[in-house]
């Protein structure tokens, strides 16, 4: 393991961050790597007993905040030496090795796929059986005792600068990382992070989240992300919670025993082809739907087989954007989709639980101070309810109206019209009141 960084950070930086004051890039720059990797850091305490703020910390701490070389060319955040035991890729760097003439020379470290892949390497790296004489202490301390980690790690002799413990604390208390601590230690809305549909790597996208971040994350080209998910979506478009986006080109049909599907009140096409992981313009061709047209709620879209003589699909009229009330006819053998975990991508799987099933969330609240918010973002929000709706797959978010909100305040703070809202909620006009339940995606 290499040394910490000195006191002072020297960095190259974007040309954009040259008008700010060197305190205000270095802020970006770190708030902008835990907005990027706080929920992995949560992920990896969950799987592996690591705080996410020490992960965090030290992340930002020996990555320079994810500018360094390594972590540039190599997704290497820790500066994780290759070692006797390690068989993946390297990357090889000058560091702080020399040879008997005293001359500096080239370290091999280690080079990931991915940032998800080098996070769990870094929790496997002080989690092994052949370390546990140095780290193994560590996880006999309370997994909320940030102070005691960070001493531990420098009295571990995880860095020879003495001072290590202190600057790991001074990130975690700067930025309040404490809290993804007990947010993860207490419960919190998980989903699956990776799953197969139809054979078909997929994620679930998290709040805020883009398509750019989840590209930059898998080692993906953005455009070819762009391309699995039929440019439905922008580059910079978060999709929303729970949204699905694969990470792999869509199967041309549906290779479950569903040979039909019911369309939903509010569902498009597109919507349809997620759920199964078809390709829209193959779902287009096998039901005879030319571009742009849209199945009216109740059709039977097919997923698999050829059209039988007379098979036509209703489409959907342009006054006609919501039919909440329609009964669509039964459709035989209409299961849910048959979802299995990704072995592919065994490292980032949170616990075993099935895909549409969130964790509950439970805050804690006596032993944190009164004043202190547990939520890093928008702090005063009650947590959101998440159901699914199992005839369509889709997932429902819903929010707890407090004293104060207004139509337009929740619409703006969950990114949608408040036409929208009313539409969802069924309303006549904007009026709300406090403890009132309304859905908002």
């Amino acid at each position: 393991m290499r040394n910490a960084l000195p006191g002072v950070l020297l960095i190259f930086l974007p040309a954009f961050c040259l008008a700010q004051t060197p305190e205000a890039t270095l802020d970006s720059i770190w708030s902008e790597y835990i907005r990027k990797y706080k929920d992995i850091a949560m992920d990896e305490m969950e799987r592996s007993g690591v705080p996410a703020s020490i992960k965090l910390a030290q992340g930002i701490l020996e990555s320079r905040g994810g500018t360094s070389e390594l972590a540039a060319k190599a997704n290497n955040h820790f500066g994780i030496k290759c070692g006797k035991g390690w068989r993946g890729p390297s990357y090889s760097k000058n560091d702080d090795e020399r040879n008997k003439k005293g001359e500096r020379v080239h370290s091999c470290f280690r080079k990931y796929n991915s940032v998800v892949e080098c996070f769990a390497d870094h929790s496997e790296f002080i989690r092994n059986p052949e370390k546990k004489h140095r780290y193994g202490f560590l996880f006999e301390l309370d997994v909320r005792d940030y102070k005691a980690w960070a001493q531990g790690l420098q009295d571990a002799g995880y860095s020879s600068v003495n001072y290590y413990a202190e600057k790991l604390i001074f990130f975690i208390e700067r930025y309040r990382l404490y809290e993804l601590d007990w947010l993860a230690h207490n419960g919190r809305i998980a989903l699956k992070r990776l799953a197969q549909v139809n054979d078909v790597k997929m994620i679930q996208a998290r709040d805020g989240e883009t398509l750019r971040d989840i590209a930059g994350l898998y080692n993906l080209p953005v455009e070819q992300l762009l391309a699995f998910n039929e440019q439905h979506y922008t580059a910079d478009q978060a999709p929303g919670l729970g949204a699905w986006v694969f990470v792999q080109t869509k199967r041309d049909k549906w290779n479950g025993p569903a040979v039909f599907h019911a369309v939903g009140a509010e569902q498009s096409l597109f919507d349809i082809a997620q759920l199964y992981g078809i390709q829209l313009d193959k779902l287009r061709q096998r039901n005879g739907l030319k571009p742009k047209e849209e199945p009216a709620p109740g059709a039977h879209i097919r997923l698999s087989g050829k059209r039988a003589g007379g098979e036509k699909i209703p489409l959907r009229s342009s006054a006609d954007t919501t039919l909440a009330n329609a009964e669509p006819e039964p459709v035989p053998l209409e299961p849910e989709p048959e979802l299995a975990a990704s072995d592919a991508f065994i490292i980032e799987m949170l616990p075993e639980e099935y895909l549409f099933t969130p964790v509950p969330v439970s805050w804690p609240a006596a032993d944190l101070d009164a004043n202190e918010a547990v939520l890093l973002d928008e702090p005063t929000d009650p947590a959101p309810a998440i159901t699914v709706n199992m005839s369509t797959g889709e997932t429902e978010l819903y929010y707890t109206v407090s004293k104060g909100d207004t139509l337009y305040s929740i619409a703006r703070k969950h990114r949608i019209s408040t036409s929208r809202l009313r539409q969802l909620n069924r309303m006549k006009d904007s009026n709300i009141k406090a403890g009132q339940i309304l859905r908002v995606n």
